[in-house]
């Protein structure tokens, strides 16, 4: 049987891909922007290009791979292959003063 737990009265059954990703930790990350932060136990680095209201621009990279760069709206995510079977999802949560943005990092393979 899969494991349920409770949302107001309604059981959510979690998929057995959901609980593969639950068993890694995620980690909150607040980065400036014009600066880089490694995350993801160093195998991803996470750079701020630009800060506005509701969105940033970021660049994602990894030793030895091409840098990614993106756009995120707040609640929004990304998926980022850093290596062989390496898997993250780095998605926004907030945005403050127009040049700091606080992360959500989970690595999920």
């Amino acid at each position: 049987m899969m494991p349920a737990f409770y949302v107001g009265v309604l059981p959510v059954i979690l998929s057995r891909e959901i609980r593969e990703a639950m068993k890694y930790a995620s980690e909150t990350v607040t980065i400036k922007q014009y600066s880089t932060e490694k995350v993801g136990d160093g195998a991803v680095l996470l750079s701020v290009l630009s800060v506005g209201h509701s969105f940033v621009f970021l660049r994602v990279g990894a030793i030895g791979l091409p840098n990614r760069d993106e756009r995120l709206n707040i609640g929004e995510f990304l998926n980022f292959t850093a290596g062989e079977s390496v898997q993250f999802e780095i998605r926004l949560l907030s945005v403050a003063g127009f040049d700091t943005a606080t992360f959500l990092v989970t690595r999920i393979q």
